[in-house]
């Protein structure tokens, strides 16, 4: 199957990037989703909506080099229960989680000033619940990503590129096997679906792509680095991800945030976790940052873990695309 090029994920699907070589044990996930964390062998009644404001911080640039500049977009995230189809035609109640990206653009160089370029990400994965590991069952996104491909382009015509695709995996129910189909959507694409099988089989936990935003809340990241498995499209292989160097867990912050939940207005400085992302390979990469709310009380867990901002660098060093939260509902449960 031709590779997913890297810069058409780098800038709207980021965790597709992580590679690192670790090994570990299975993770152990609380349903820190919940208000009541000790449910979650208990599916029913999962709802959760969250919106989250997507703002850019341009990069110091020189004149004559690359610039980008993006207007306020937006992120939403839906959690729900449901019955899901396994692969052998077995059924099981599980988790659907969802995601929407809306982001507008310009790129500019010298005097010159592309047009407004609209790009979409939206993608839904299914798994199960944390009794059984977010053990993935499938998934489903498209992409309409406008990247920069070049820092010092010789004009602004080759200095960026637009990429339309689809991409889905599908599991076996014993999680053994994944098979992918990536098929290219653009203008001058192919349109024909390509097929890739990996043997994901292990014995460390296996997250699709599409999930690991959300399994990350699932895990007492304030003493515990998180390393698992996934599928690396870029590379075309199952890569070890990690999401710190430092075995003792991660950093505690003040996190000032800014939101609604459930109608209600919440403006304060709330204990949080910030995780870093990095590839543990070579060449690095640029280092990506995600702030969790940390647990309040395992038995009245008031902001779920949630994710309060993500920071994701731009291609070619343009700058950071920022996520935060503006609007949650949580379930009552």
């Amino acid at each position: 199957m031709k590779k997913i090029r890297l810069a058409g994920l780098l800038l709207l699907a980021p965790l597709t990037i992580l590679s690192a070589c670790s090994g570990g044990v299975p993770l152990s996930f609380t349903a820190n989703w919940y208000r009541n964390t000790a449910l979650g062998g208990n599916v029913n009644d999962t709802f959760e909506e969250l919106t989250y404001e997507v703002t850019f911080t341009p990069a110091e640039t020189t004149a004559g080099t690359l610039t980008a500049e993006y207007d306020t977009g937006t992120y939403k995230t839906k959690l729900e229960n449901k019955n899901l189809t396994l692969e052998d035609g077995s059924t099981k109640e599980g988790y659907t989680y969802t995601t929407e990206l809306s982001l507008s653009g310009r790129f500019r160089l010298g005097s010159e000033v592309s047009e407004t370029f609209h790009d979409t990400v939206t993608s839904t994965v299914s798994f199960l619940p944390a009794p059984d590991g977010l053990r993935p069952v499938g998934s489903e996104k498209e992409v309409i990503s406008t990247s920069p491909v070049l820092s010092e382009p010789t004009s602004l015509e080759n200095a960026y590129t637009t990429y339309h695709y689809t991409y889905s995996v599908v599991y076996d129910a014993a999680l053994t096997t994944a098979t992918a189909t990536y098929t290219d959507l653009t203008a001058d694409g192919e349109g024909t679906p390509q097929t890739r099988e990996y043997d994901i089989e292990g014995d460390t936990t296996f997250l699709d792509n599409e999930q690991i935003l959300f399994a990350l809340r699932g895990i007492d990241l304030s003493t515990t680095s998180a390393s698992f498995r996934t599928i690396n499209s870029v590379m075309g292989i199952v890569s070890e991800v990690a999401t710190s160097t430092n075995a003792a867990g991660h950093t505690s912050v003040q996190e000032s945030v800014d939101f609604t939940m459930d109608g209600t207005a919440v403006k304060e400085e709330l204990e949080a976790v910030e995780v870093p992302l990095i590839y543990q390979s070579t060449p690095s990469g640029q280092a990506q940052t995600l702030v969790y709310a940390a647990t309040t009380d395992p038995a009245d867990n008031t902001y779920r873990n949630v994710l309060l901002r993500m920071e994701v660098p731009v291609l070619q060093s343009l700058g950071t695309l920022v996520y935060t939260l503006k609007e949650a509902a949580f379930a009552t449960k």
